[in-house]
């Protein structure tokens, strides 16, 4: 019987400080296809809230404005958005969240933090995707520093999985 070999894809996604959602699209077309019988299974996410490469601190914590509080959201879903989704919503894959808070008079890294995540390894066999493209989104409020340059980077570690042509098209079609 073969071994199973996991792998990882990384992704990035920069919504800055501006409370706007940001997205930015994962290919997975080298892994997946439908009529080949041939998916993803993601079996657990790290991802990590930082400055940009062109942060004042280039991939360090991100710093909040001075005696402010700041949220930040990301999802990965199998379909394109215009905005953040709730898990209830059926192409959510996975969703985190931090809520900070820098009492501090100077912009510095937040004092306390407060994070939530909904991810693949809470589940007892990892995720199945079965399209393309998966969609890394993100929104930043306003109060992280300008000059942090708020990112969320993701890894995922991933494994090729097959399935019968007809269970392959249908789950990639309820995900769409």
């Amino acid at each position: 019987m073969a071994k199973k070999e996991s792998f990882f894809i990384r992704g990035t996604v920069t919504p800055g400080d501006n409370a706007a959602f940001v997205q930015s699209t994962i290919d997975l077309s080298s892994y997946v296809s439908a009529l080949g019988k041939s998916i993803v299974k993601i079996k657990s996410i790290e991802g990590e809230w930082c400055q940009s490469p062109t942060g004042a601190v280039p991939n360090g914590a991100p710093f909040l404005d001075a005696e402010t509080n700041a949220e930040a959201v990301w999802q990965l879903t199998t379909q394109n958005n215009v905005g953040l989704v709730g898990l209830d919503d059926r192409t959510t894959i996975a969703k985190g969240m931090i809520w900070a808070r820098n009492s501090d008079n100077a912009s510095a890294v937040a004092n306390s933090v407060y994070q939530d995540s909904h991810l693949p390894q809470h589940y007892s066999d990892g995720f199945l995707v079965a399209v393309e493209d998966i969609y890394l989104g993100a929104y930043g409020g306003l109060n992280w520093a300008q000059t942090s340059n708020l990112t969320f980077n993701i890894v995922l570690e991933c494994e090729v999985m097959t399935m019968t042509q007809s269970a392959a098209m249908a789950l990639s079609l309820s995900q769409q």
